[in-house]
């Protein structure tokens, strides 16, 4: 269904691949849309599409990962200086196991052309959230004016003690990462569970989810300069 929707949305041909994932039984999908600057380097925006077996998994995680091909047909509508690059992970709840593979097949001079990377991880329970200790704080800065500029309410919520997501391979290699979610300690409990159904989404709160997802990434495209952002 991914694969069709990214199609539906004009990435297809050499700009939409695959990865093979270790202990896996479907791949990473990768949709890559070019940069006009060949020297501003990549943007990386990422969501996992697998999901344990209690619960739909509308939540955790396709709510990030069918994010992605409306994120990626709001930016081509114009020329963007950085790489984007989308990225449907597989293996997310094995392991981490989709991100850690891709990480780990970037040679050297490509993890040092990555600026960022952008991690949507359960939206729609709650208005939008960030990760904030995990968070790149120059990221961290542009993602709170962002909010306060298009008027989308947004707050730190963390969840270092409540589980993982696919930021971590990337934060492990030095990459600046900035995760966005909606989980609290009140919704936690949806997460693998029956509760992880379509109808625990409220639409309202997506939809900021994705307002925000999409100005945040327009964004990123001019505010990050050439040299990699930093904690």
């Amino acid at each position: 269904m991914l694969e069709s929707l990214f199609r539906e949305e004009g990435c297809e041909g050499a700009e939409l691949t695959t990865l093979k994932v270790p202990h896996s039984t479907e791949p990473d999908l990768i949709c890559t849309l070019p940069a006009a600057d060949a020297e501003a380097g990549t943007i990386i925006v990422g969501g996992h599409y697998d999901h344990v077996q209690v619960g739909m998994g509308a939540v955790d995680d396709w709510s990030g990962a069918v994010l992605l091909p409306s994120l990626y047909a709001a930016l081509k509508s114009e020329p963007r200086r950085h790489r984007y690059v989308f990225i449907a992970f597989a293996g997310e709840e094995n392991g981490l196991n989709g991100s850690t593979e891709y990480v780990r097949r970037l040679t050297k001079p490509e993890r040092a052309e990555v600026k960022a990377m952008i991690n949507l991880e359960c939206l729609g329970l709650t208005p939008p959230k960030v990760w904030v200790t995990r968070a790149d704080r120059r990221l961290l800065s542009l993602f709170t004016g962002v909010a306060k500029a298009i008027g989308v309410p947004v707050a730190g919520s963390n969840v270092d003690d409540l589980g993982d997501d696919d930021s971590h391979p990337f934060l492990s290699a030095n990459i600046p990462v900035l995760t966005m979610h909606s989980i609290t300690q009140e919704t936690f409990e949806v997460l693998h569970s029956p509760y992880d159904q379509v109808k625990a989404i409220q639409p309202n709160y997506y939809y900021a989810a994705y307002r925000m997802a999409a100005a945040f990434l327009s964004t990123l495209d001019t505010a990050l300069e050439t040299p990699r952002a930093t904690k």
